[in-house]
């Protein structure tokens, strides 16, 4: 009591009891964590600390310009998935679907998914821990899958399917309050076209909110006539974020910001010569595909119709200087994503001096009579890379800077090279893919090779 009177005596602020102290400190730190990876509960938090989990979470960087616009599967670690061939000399339609399950299974930690041209995905874990005077008692956790498909080769929309799921809350929290605010990025990287939306990107909602009304559906669309020439091409990146906002009386812990969860690039084209360039309505023509490096699988097994294509093929993939012409740092290209095939389609005399390219050589190491000089049977001459790219037989003489003789010419039986031919035409056109130049050699399009 004394003490209390000398500070009143000397007009001093009153000393504060122990049992009036500060009010509890509330915090919630948020995590970003790959769709597969466990999640510790909140006993481990409690005894382990969140300092664990930095090493896991997921950067949401920023697109890196018009580079983008072309996407393989070796980036984010994402797996590439190879059509099968069937027995026959043909090219299966390319998937158009992708079911959540699939995607989770194949997305490990990366950043997309591309089951096809025409059907990839991305997914993405946020965890909250909830703490109260640095000490963690709650934990709730929500995930985002977006699948993104093209369903209708003939209808030009992209349809973003958005799904939150495996909602948890553990221990003290405030879900209700936990505002989760989804946003989309999306820039235009060929042409200045208008496009057209429908649908609804997830509003803003809370973690609670979501949970009753998880999914939302969001459509894009540019109309044909609108892109650059010649092919009428438009490209856009889409980018899909989320972002989380804690409840007023909640100090921010850990907070990475807005997260990607995915990342993917569409192209629109109308080119005449790929399917559905002659629509009724000037608006519908062409169609539109994922900008992915797909790969076409050839056969090497015992009686698949393209198997000397195959063969040959992986010959100068794997064995080039057994290959003719002799070059000894021949390096032909079509294997490695950095290395890519680019189609040739337009320029008609350039695909001519491919050929001409190609069947000099045969003629040089096999004879002016390769094609008969076989008792088997008739035979044609096979180069690779193919005369319908830019990087065939003649193109160090169309491009001085290209390495010379880097490319293989092979007479083989012809019912296996009109095989191989029927296959890259199907493979073409199934996938909509474009002449892989423009007019400045800039990278438009693009495939890879792989022999199974």
């Amino acid at each position: 009591m004394w003490i209390a009177l000398a500070a009143t005596a000397l007009g001093l602020t009153a000393f504060t009891a122990p049992a009036d102290a500060a009010p509890d400190r509330l915090t919630m730190d948020m995590y970003a964590l790959p769709i597969n990876a466990k999640i510790p509960t909140l006993a481990e938090f409690q005894k382990q600390g969140t300092a664990h989990l930095k090493g896991v979470r997921v950067d949401g960087g920023q697109l890196n310009g018009p580079s983008t616009t072309l996407l393989h599967s070796s980036e984010a670690g994402a797996p590439r998935r190879q059509n099968q061939l069937d027995s026959g000399a043909t090219y299966p339609d390319p998937p158009r679907s992708i079911t959540n399950k699939e995607c989770q299974s194949n997305l490990n930690n990366g950043l997309f998914y591309f089951k096809s041209r025409f059907a990839m995905c991305g997914a993405l874990q946020f965890l909250q821990v909830w703490g109260k005077n640095g000490r963690p008692v709650g934990e709730s956790s929500f995930a985002l899958m977006v699948r993104g498909t093209i369903p209708d080769p003939k209808d030009r929309t992209v349809h973003f399917d958005y799904n939150f799921s495996n909602f948890t809350a553990t221990g003290n929290t405030k879900t209700s309050g936990l505002i989760v605010n989804t946003e989309v990025t999306q820039k235009l990287l060929i042409s200045n076209a208008k496009k057209r939306e429908s649908g609804l990107i997830p509003p803003k909602k809370s973690f609670n909110a979501l949970r009753v009304a998880p999914n939302y559906t969001h459509n894009v669309i540019f109309d044909a006539g609108q892109g650059t020439k010649p092919d009428d091409l438009i490209g856009m990146a889409y980018v899909p974020y989320v972002s989380v906002k804690y409840p007023p009386e909640y100090v921010a812990g850990t907070n990475p910001g807005p997260q990607r969860v995915t990342f993917t690039a569409m192209d629109w084209d109308a080119a005449s010569y790929l399917p559905n360039s002659r629509a009724v309505d000037p608006k519908k023509r062409g169609g539109a595909s994922f900008a992915y490096k797909v790969t076409l699988p050839y056969s090497s097994k015992q009686g698949a119709p393209e198997k000397a294509v195959a063969d040959h093929l992986n010959l100068a993939h794997t064995q080039p200087s057994k290959t003719k012409p002799p070059n000894p740092h021949k390096n032909v290209p079509g294997f490695q994503a950095d290395h890519p095939l680019h189609r040739l389609y337009r320029d008609k005399s350039r695909y001519r001096a491919n050929r001409r390219a190609a069947v000099s050589v045969c003629v040089k190491y096999w004879g002016k009579d390769y094609a008969t000089s076989d008792p088997a049977g008739p035979r044609e001459c096979d180069e690779f890379p193919f005369a319908s790219t830019y990087e065939g037989a003649a193109q160090s003489s169309k491009e001085p800077s290209a390495p010379k003789n880097n490319f293989s010419a092979l007479p083989i039986p012809k019912a296996q090279n009109t095989a191989g031919g029927t296959i890259l035409a199907v493979f073409y056109d199934k996938n909509r893919i474009l002449d892989g130049r423009d007019s400045k050699g800039q990278e438009v399009d693009a495939y890879l090779m792989a022999i199974k």
